[in-house]
């Protein structure tokens, strides 16, 4: 298959279909997210029944966490250097390397060693697959497409726990083994389907895109605002199980928030994906995550006057249908402002908002539920009360962005002249 070089977006009709290798990233997507909620959920309980403490396994999780939303500017990086596809199917291999050492180690410092490839996996595959597919589709139908993926990541996390949580308890390296197998056939799959996309005939060096980068001002606002949005999104597992518990509810009750969690995420993807066919042409990314942001701080007001099961359910049904609306929008307005050469570097560096935002949301989040967890004043939940407000202010910053094709694509071509000299 012929290399294919990607010039700057050019204005395009919005595609009512698209080609097979964009249909292939979608169902990458599925598989992914499927192979990695079979396990990675579930990882606590077997290794708990095995006598390890919550700590070592909470460092596994931040282990995890940290080398793959960490060094995604690297994996980013390299994805400008090497065809896409190669790169998806390095990160495969890496992460289906991970899951075998699951399988046959029990405990010991070499499960982080675990974590450490399952995360470096994902920061090579995660900024590939979204370079592709932004060079595989026209502006214009940017967003329906990330829509799209995201739509498809959302059932394979919503039946990815419910087949490992099946098989954990007796049939641990299976799951492993049927996990590590979806990665590795995916990435191989990639090869032959997807074209041979690079980003540019030269190149780019991982300094040149820091520098790029580091000119885009726009960018690095649009970064640095929607870690907000991870900060917050964050609470569905933390301040919204605490809150839930103080309620006394049925033991199953947190799983089946996470289960409406997951079916409203599916369930509101298709209307929002038929707005994004009707209205492309009127819509302002900036402000749709603007949108997405104002809904999810909006639902933590009922909690604000009243702490009860029916308000409780606000911010569930308010952070599923805020994510389905901004998500999408932030992948879109990443390609838009991305350097074409460097494209990979910036979803690599957009990433920095997840790995900033969620660990700051997660611990943050913790600390204000244990000194805010309880009335103040007449407010009911005053940590909620935080958590509006700081999503509004994010929202509101998020909206007030330019659009790529004004003052945020001239900042990013004069940083990419500036860079090249």
């Amino acid at each position: 298959m012929s290399q294919m070089i990607f010039e700057p977006n050019q204005p395009a009709p919005i595609q009512t279909r698209f080609r097979f290798p964009v249909y292939f990233l979608f169902a990458e997507s599925f598989f992914m997210n499927l192979g990695f909620f079979m396990l990675i959920p579930l990882l606590s309980i077997h290794y708990l029944s095995l006598g390890l403490t919550a700590l070592f396994i909470g460092n596994l999780y931040a282990v995890r966490i940290l080398s793959q939303q960490g060094l995604q500017l690297f994996g980013g990086a390299i994805a400008d250097r090497l065809p896409y596809r190669l790169v998806i199917l390095l990160g495969s291999i890496i992460r289906a390397a991970g899951f075998a050492m699951f399988a046959v180690i029990e405990r010991g410092p070499l499960l982080y060693a675990a974590a450490c490839l399952f995360g470096i996996g994902g920061a090579l595959f995660g900024p590939a697959g979204n370079a592709a597919l932004a060079a595989l589709v026209p502006e214009p139908s940017r967003a329906r497409a990330f829509t799209i993926r995201q739509a498809t990541s959302n059932i394979g996390t919503t039946v990815g726990p419910v087949l490992g949580a099946f098989l954990v308890t007796d049939h641990f390296v299976l799951i492993c083994v049927v996990a590590g197998l979806i990665f590795a056939l995916v990435g191989v799959a990639g090869m032959w389907i997807l074209p041979n996309q690079k980003s540019s005939e030269q190149p780019p060096t991982l300094r040149s895109g820091v520098k790029t980068i580091a000119k885009n001002r726009v960018f690095l606002r649009f970064v640095i605002y929607f870690m907000g949005y991870y900060l917050i999104y964050q609470q569905m597992y933390i301040a919204i199980p605490d809150i839930l518990v103080t309620l006394h509810p049925p033991r199953t009750a947190l799983g089946e928030l996470f289960s409406l969690e997951a079916i409203l995420e599916i369930a509101v993807s298709y209307p929002v994906i038929a707005w994004m066919n009707r209205s492309a042409h009127m819509r302002s990314a900036p402000r749709v995550m603007g949108l997405g942001l104002l809904i999810m701080g909006g639902s933590w007001l009922p909690l604000v006057f009243t702490v009860n099961i029916a308000t409780l359910l606000a911010p569930v049904v308010g952070l599923s249908v805020g994510s389905v609306i901004a998500l999408p929008s932030r992948q879109t307005y990443t390609a838009a402002l991305a350097d074409t050469s460097h494209l990979a570097t910036y979803f690599g560096v957009s990433s920095l908002s997840m790995a900033i935002g969620a660990s700051v949301g997660a611990s943050g989040g913790g600390l204000l539920m244990h000194t805010m967890g309880h009335p103040w004043h007449g407010i009911a939940s005053p940590a909620s009360l935080l958590f509006a407000l700081v999503s509004i202010l994010c929202a509101f910053l998020l909206a007030r962005l330019p659009e790529p094709d004004s003052t945020s694509s001239r900042e990013a071509d004069s940083a990419r002249e500036k860079a090249a000299q």
